[in-house]
């Protein structure tokens, strides 16, 4: 099995690293979703009147969280496991910042505009399936062409060099 999928990667990269990210996708959401459950039973989101400002807090609060571990959760893994990066020291902080912050545009147009909009329309949940696709196409573009782009290869130095110009 092992050797198939070896085989796999070495003849189709490109193919292999989508259905890499995608796997690590829904991994990332079901942290996203897995905490946001949690945090809104915690918090008891359905003691309040869908629309209510304490739902909406409660909504809001709990998708920041669950933003955040995801985030960091998605980093590394795709880090090590879909992009293959071996960038060190400097590199690697320069790499987490582009990957935070495209993650940070992403949580401002989906989970914060899009996600209101749809609260408006629908429940907390289907709002945030929604959203959730969004997210995960955008952030793959932005991982892919953007933090972990080809092109960019580490050398001896812990430096880096662009090679896409």
């Amino acid at each position: 099995m092992f050797n198939r999928i070896r085989r796999f990667k070495a003849r189709k990269p490109r193919l292999y690293q989508m259905g890499t990210y995608l796997v690590y996708g829904l991994l990332t959401t079901l942290v996203n979703w897995v905490s946001y459950l949690l945090l809104t039973s915690l918090l008891g989101i359905g003691l309040y009147e869908r629309g209510s400002p304490a739902y909406k807090l409660i909504a809001n609060a709990s998708q920041v969280v669950s933003w955040v571990l995801s985030v960091l959760f998605a980093y590394f893994t795709n880090r090590r496991f879909v992009f293959g990066s071996t960038t060190k020291k400097g590199r690697m902080l320069r790499e987490m910042g582009q990957f935070i912050s495209a993650r940070a545009l992403s949580y401002l147009l989906f989970d914060l505009v899009v996600f209101n909009i749809l609260l408006l329309f629908t429940t907390d949940r289907w709002a945030k399936l929604v959203v959730n696709a969004f997210v995960i196409v955008f952030n793959y573009i932005a991982s892919r062409f953007v933090v972990f782009r080809p092109g960019m290869i580490a050398v001896k130095n812990d430096t880096a060099e662009d090679h896409t110009t």
